[in-house]
């Protein structure tokens, strides 16, 4: 939390696997300032589930179906 000590915003890391390997990564500054911990991990987990989606439909259309997506959080 508030990892820019200028601006005091949090930074997002995200990580999507596929078959062993990284698909797709970002980390960047959040747009707003947080009051908690809480308040940062809910955003980049509302990022994370966009991104997971747009993964999900991508892959439908390359006709491969998925199961299951999972989204691990570290705190």
């Amino acid at each position: 939390m508030a990892g820019d000590l200028d601006g005091r915003k949090s930074t997002s890391e995200i990580v999507f696997t596929f078959a062993g390997g990284v698909v797709s990564w970002q980390s960047k500054l959040q747009k707003c300032v947080v009051l908690s911990t809480t308040e940062a991990e809910y955003i980049v987990m509302a990022e994370a589930g966009k991104e997971m989606f747009w993964l999900k439909r991508f892959l439908d259309q390359l006709g491969m179906k998925q199961e299951r997506y999972v989204i691990h959080c570290d705190s």
